[in-house]
């Protein structure tokens, strides 16, 4: 009987099993304007800046590496020569793909990076339990954002300076700074979308 007075139950499961479940995410649902307003702007506006985009981002490609110059139709593909003969395809090259593709990432990463900041994401609880993936995927992502604000410079300071006015020389930096921001309010704006039906 005394035996028995010196022990105790385990308070915590030794299985390694969590004894209490995580609460559910409680979300709500967007109501038809919300989504309507959103769609019909993109389809409104990324249309616009996508082509604002591509084009000038494509002439900074082409200045700093020539190999995207190099033609679609000179591909090494099955069937890319032929379409040579159609009307405008034998002006595009690699930089309009390239531009696109840089397109689409970038927009990505600024919705990641304000979905950190607004605590949706998984990085940001990593950097006291994971430092190393955290840093690491910051850098990649201030890489990505530093080169791309660089290659939009340089298009754009190549476009200036080929025409038949010349361009003060402040326009073309603040035009890249503008052109940053504009594409961080962007990334906001699908963030805030995505996240807000999150209570």
């Amino acid at each position: 009987m005394f035996e028995q007075m010196g022990s105790f139950d385990q308070a915590f499961p030794t299985t390694g099993e969590n004894a209490s479940k995580a609460t559910r995410q409680v979300t709500r649902s967007r109501t038809w304007r919300e989504v309507l307003v959103f769609w019909g702007a993109n389809l409104f506006v990324m249309p616009i800046v996508g082509t604002i985009y591509a084009t000038i981002i494509a002439e900074g490609l082409r200045r700093l590496m020539p190999i995207f110059q190099l033609r679609l139709y000179k591909l090494p593909i099955p069937g890319a020569g032929l379409a040579r003969h159609y009307d405008g395809f034998d002006r595009l090259d690699l930089a309009i793909v390239m531009s696109l593709l840089l397109f689409a990432v970038v927009t990505w990463l600024w919705v990641r990076v304000f979905s950190e900041l607004l605590g949706f994401g998984t990085i940001v609880s990593q950097r006291q339990s994971n430092p190393v993936v955290f840093y690491l995927l910051s850098f990649i992502a201030l890489v990505i954002l530093a080169g791309d604000a660089l290659i939009f410079y340089v298009g754009l300071a190549s476009q200036s300076s080929s025409g038949w006015t010349e361009t003060p020389p402040y326009v073309a930096p603040v035009a890249t700074l503008i052109y940053s921001c504009g594409l961080a309010m962007l990334g906001w704006w699908h963030s805030d979308y995505h996240n807000s039906n999150r209570v």
